[in-house]
């Protein structure tokens, strides 16, 4: 439902977020990013890759192995030639990717427990509390097939109407800027509530470019292989809904075609997903503008209006525009002779976004476009898919109830335990940074010292009741889409509140079900949230070994964000305030191109690329988290460094589809196994522990060393 996404991100875009783990990604929906959800028992066989023209066991200089089909029963390993492939080759060759999924491997297994988990309060249907009962009556409402099915797309019919009567441009902008933003389809618009970068103990509104169904702007240039599955997927989808909808097929691609033309006039005034990860684009967004700045750069665009009357901000003389240009050339596109242009844009991101919301067959296309994206096949079965879906939607509730059902106090001592430990090893790691200056390091050390602990669960949970929200159940007639726009009209609510207060700096940003683990600059804080130290992750039964190489590494991963080409533009307050010296930092931006250029070298297979500038920061964390790791290896005795190496090696086995590593080429995150192998790439224990030497393929020479820290 790319609307409902679409406010779910307008109202936290830039609480500038670095989750690391990539497991909360498992699934993502044509619709929405859905949340993970468990698989049935039936195992599907993915995309073969050697069925392609493209030799994809080509790769330098390791093999692709996350790649289903790459890695076979005689690939030979060995240790000092691909780390990955030794410790992992067994658990790909047993691993299938779950039906509804696009990969498996030890986060899918966790991925996987923490559905259950989910599922599991569903199904009891205990509600002891109000908020428990939101959840548990939403997720029955998702059950209810019988009124999905009768009512069937009426409600979507009703808001496509809507646009159709639009006949002007004057028309356009009222509906834009004064009908109330549940009631809306979609709107060209893309805003919502942040902290200033400057001054992070303040709120401010900011405007982000419009939604591309391609999302990067680069594929409306030169359409990539993913870009093409992603169009024809969308392209499926979005006909077969308006063909339902009552439109003739022609009448439907027409509308199609509208959309991805105004994209693609969209797309060249909006950074690129490669843009916006190099080191000086979040500076580049900080873009401020008074009221009457405002009203001249949005032009004719009833942009204002949008804000104050359909979404109810109120009137203030400081906004945020993320891009200007791309507000500059939304406003030029704003024309009477593009208003169909428009509406079709509206239509078809629209009928997109609320599929899997309708009756049973908008649902399954929409799953068969999900499977189309993802190189998946098959269907959730319904318990599975609503009760996570529930927990996206509603988190803070099922949040709570998770917290109390499976997460304990000893587990957040002891992992808190583990934090401390490397809070304290990064001083060494920060002293000992030659780069630096002595003014610099001090500096560092200062933020160092003020990061902020949040581990499993909040101490306390007044801050996230949803007492003001109210559902009607299956039972008292209520319906699915009358839920839905329940809770979009809460979370405006909660939105226009937060607004109008200081920045609640101690409130938590995602909640205790989240599968992964962040870097909060904006609060300087480090998150490790319940979902991720459960499991194949973290257990209280697990060594020294596999803590501090699965969650250790993690950890000393997250803080490391607080150093790297993003979160050290930030100071120990969470504002953007330049801490370094002019040489240091300068020093520091070259190595962060050493190891963009040493990714640029590596390929997955021949003719295929990566973009070394959009994964320096989280392979820098990498690096640094296990070097952090090694530095408390140090201090313990018979530490069996073997296990140490085997178990960081565990928790990156992957197998993929296609189209999923497609994704992760594109992803900030280095590919599973170079997660693996560039890191230990960094590490002379690696190299003394196993003997490995120039000439040996896992051998990198300390000049070609690239760990930042």
């Amino acid at each position: 439902m790319k609307k409902w996404f679409n406010l779910i991100i307008a109202s936290l875009f830039l609480t500038q977020l670095t989750a690391c783990a990539n497991a909360n990604n498992a699934q993502p929906s044509a619709a929405t990013s859905a949340p993970t959800a468990e698989p049935t028992e039936v195992a599907v066989e993915s995309e073969a890759p050697q069925e392609s023209e493209t030799d994809y066991t080509t790769g330098t200089p390791w093999q692709c192995i996350d790649l289903d089909g790459v890695v076979k029963e005689d690939t030979p390993t060995d240790l000092k030639d691909n780390f990955a492939l030794y410790v992992n080759k067994d658990t790909i060759l047993k691993t299938v990717i779950p039906e509804g999924y696009s990969y498996g491997g030890t986060i899918m297994e966790a991925v996987l427990q923490n559905d259950s988990d989910i599922k599991n309060m569903f199904v009891s249907g205990k509600a002891e509390s109000h908020d428990a009962k939101l959840a548990i009556d939403l997720y029955n409402l998702f059950m209810d097939w019988d009124t999905r099915n009768k009512i069937g797309v009426k409600p979507l019919k009703q808001a496509v109407d809507m646009v159709e009567k639009i006949d002007s441009l004057d028309a356009l902008s009222t509906y834009l800027g004064e009908v109330p933003t549940p009631e809306q389809l979609h709107s060209i618009f893309t805003y919502g509530v942040t902290e200033d970068l400057v001054d992070s103990n303040l709120k401010i509104i900011a405007i982000l470019p419009a939604s591309l169904l391609l999302e990067d702007s680069a594929e409306y240039n030169t359409l990539t292989e993913y870009g093409k599955i992603k169009k024809d997927a969308y392209a499926t989808l979005a006909n077969k809904m308006l063909v339902k909808l009552g439109y003739s097929k022609e009448e439907a691609q027409q509308k199609i075609d509208h959309c991805f033309e105004y994209e693609t006039l969209l797309a060249p005034s909006i950074c690129t997903a490669e843009e916006t990860q190099k080191p000086d684009y979040m500076a580049s967004t900080n873009n401020h503008y008074t009221r009457e700045e405002f009203k001249t750069a949005i032009g004719n665009l009833p942009l204002l209006n949008a804000l104050e009357k359909a979404y109810g901000f109120p009137q203030t003389d400081d906004y945020v525009i993320y891009q200007p240009k791309s507000i500059e050339q939304l406003s030029k596109l704003y024309t009477e002779e593009n208003v169909n242009l428009i509406k079709d844009y509206i239509i078809v991101h629209g009928v997109i976004g609320y599929a899997s919301f309708l009756d049973r067959e908008c649902y399954e296309w929409n799953n068969e476009a999900d499977n189309a994206i993802n190189g998946s096949s098959g269907i959730l079965d319904d318990e599975t898919a609503f009760s996570s879906t529930t927990a996206s939607i509603l988190s803070w509730p099922v949040g709570r109830l998770y917290a109390e059902t499976y997460l304990t106090q000893e587990d957040k001592d002891r992992i808190s335990a583990v934090i401390d430990e490397a809070l304290e090893t990064y001083h060494q790691i920060l002293l000992n940074a030659d780069f630096l200056s002595e003014q610099t390091k001090a500096n560092a050390i200062e933020k160092l010292e003020a990061i902020d602990k949040r581990v499993l669960f909040p101490d306390s949970w007044e801050k996230y009741n949803y007492e003001d929200l109210t559902i009607k159940s299956s039972e008292e007639g209520g319906t699915l889409w009358e839920a839905i726009l329940n809770v979009q009209m809460d979370n405006k609510k909660r939105s226009i509140e937060e607004y109008q207060q200081p920045n609640d700096k101690d409130k938590w940003v995602r909640p205790p079900h989240f599968l992964n683990c962040s870097y909060d600059p904006s609060t300087n804080s480090i998150y490790v949230f319940g979902a991720f130290a459960r499991a194949n992750i973290y257990n209280s039964k697990m060594s020294d070994e596999e803590v501090y190489a699965k969650l250790g590494a993690v950890v000393g991963h997250e803080i490391s964000h607080a150093f790297d080409s993003s979160g050290s533009q930030f100071d120990k307050n969470g504002n953007m305030v330049n801490w370094w010296e002019e040489n240091d930092k300068q020093a520091f931006l070259e190595k962060n191109k050493k190891l963009e250029e040493y990714f640029n070298a590596i390929h997955p297979w021949v003719g295929q690329n990566l973009y070394g500038s959009i994964v320096t920061g989280e392979a820098c964390a990498d690096m640094a988290g296990l070097k952090c790791m090694l530095l408390i290896a140090k201090t313990k005795e018979n530490f069996d460094y073997d296990k140490f190496f085997k178990s960081y090696a565990d928790i990156w086995a992957t197998k993929d589809t296609l189209p999923r590593v497609y994704k992760r080429i594109n992803d900030v995150h280095p590919m599973p196994y170079l997660r693996i192998n560039t890191t230990l790439q960094q590490c002379e224990e690696f190299f003394e522990f196993y003997d490995i030497k120039e000439g040996d393929n896992m051998y990198l020479a300390p000049e070609d060393r690239v760990n930042i820290w």
